[in-house]
C-alpha cells in the first residue's frame, strides 16, 4: 500500500469549499476526507459543526461508481471536556473508518482567535496542553492525534521554551497517545504555513524516547492544491530520527508503509 493523505477537508467542513473531484485529480489509490466535527464552535459563531453523513455516504457511493479509488469515511473530531457523551452518541450512529482527535477550542474561544494575544502565552499553552491531556483520558474513539501545537500557533514558542516549561505536560500527553496506540500526526499546515517545523523537531524524539512508534503525515488541506503538501519535507524530518515507516488506519486495522 502506498501512503495516502489522512487529513483533508471538503465542502462538508465549515471552513472549506473544496469538492472531492478536485482531490481525485491526483489519482489516489485510497481517499479519505476528514471533515470537521466541532460542537459549539467559536470559529463559526458557536454553531455545532457536524458533517452531513448522509451527503458524505451518497457522494462516496457516486464516486465509487466512477473512480478506481477506494473511498473511506473520515472525520476530524474537536473535543472540549464535557462534550464527550454527545460526540460518542453521534459516532455510535455514524461509523467512520478514520477518526482524528484535535483540540481546537475550549468552549469560549478558539486557540487561533485574536483573544489569545491578549493573554499570557504560558497560561494559554498550559490551558491547551491540560485540555489535551484531559481529553485523552475521557475520549477514546480516535486513532490519530493531530497538530499537537495548534494551540501555540499564535504564540511564537521555541523548542527551548517547550522543553523548559512544558516537557512534563507534553510527556504526559505523549504517554497517553502511546498507551492508546494512537499515532502522532506531522501536520503540513503547522510545518509550513505556521513555520513550526522546529517544534516537531523537538517533539518527535521526545515521543520516540517514550516508546512512540506510530506517525502519520497529514496535509490538513482545505483545497486540493494542498493535497500531500510538504510530504517529502516532513518525511525527511522523520528520517533524521531513524523513523522509516508511516501508519494508515482503516477502522480497527493498521497498515504500515515505508516513508515516501
Amino acid at each position: 500500500m502506498n501512503y495516502y493523505d489522512q487529513h483533508l477537508h471538503t465542502f462538508l467542513s465549515f471552513d472549506s469549499q473544496e469538492i472531492f473531484e478536485n482531490y481525485l485529480l491526483n489519482n489516489p489509490a485510497y481517499f479519505v476526507a476528514t471533515d470537521h466535527l466541532d460542537l459549539h464552535n467559536p470559529g463559526n459563531d458557536f454553531h455545532d459543526d457536524i458533517p452531513d453523513y448522509d451527503k458524505l455516504s451518497q457522494k462516496l457511493g457516486e464516486l465509487a461508481a466512477n473512480y478506481p479509488t477506494t473511498f473511506l469515511k473520515g472525520v476530524e473530531i474537536g473535543v472540549v471536556p464535557g462534550q464527550e457523551e454527545q460526540i460518542n452518541d453521534y459516532l455510535n450512529q455514524h461509523p467512520y473508518d478514520l477518526k482524528l482527535l484535535s483540540i481546537h477550542q475550549n468552549g469560549k474561544f478558539d486557540y487561533m482567535d485574536d483573544v489569545v494575544l491578549t493573554k499570557d502565552k504560558y497560561n494559554i499553552a498550559k490551558m491547551y496542553f491540560d485540555q489535551m491531556a484531559q481529553v485523552l483520558d475521557t475520549f477514546f474513539d480516535a486513532q490519530i492525534l493531530t497538530h499537537f501545537e495548534y494551540g501555540l500557533r499564535r504564540l511564537d514558542f521555541t523548542p527551548q521554551e517547550l522543553e523548559e516549561h512544558f516537557e512534563k505536560e507534553l510527556s504526559l500527553i505523549l504517554k497517553k497517545v502511546i498507551q492508546r496506540e494512537m499515532a502522532l500526526e506531522i501536520n503540513a499546515k503547522s510545518f509550513g504555513h505556521y513555520q513550526n517545523a522546529n517544534l516537531y523537531r523537538y517533539v518527535i524524539p521526545l515521543y520516540k524516547s517514550l516508546g512512540g512508534k506510530f506517525f502519520t503525515l497529514g496535509s490538513d488541506a482545505h483545497q486540493a492544491a494542498d493535497y500531500q503538501a510538504l510530504f517529502p519535507e516532513m518525511a525527511g524530518l522523520l528520517k533524521e530520527f531513524d523513523i522509516n515507516f508511516l501508519v494508515a488506519f482503516q477502522k480497527n486495522e493498521r497498515f504500515f508503509t515505508e516513508l515516501p
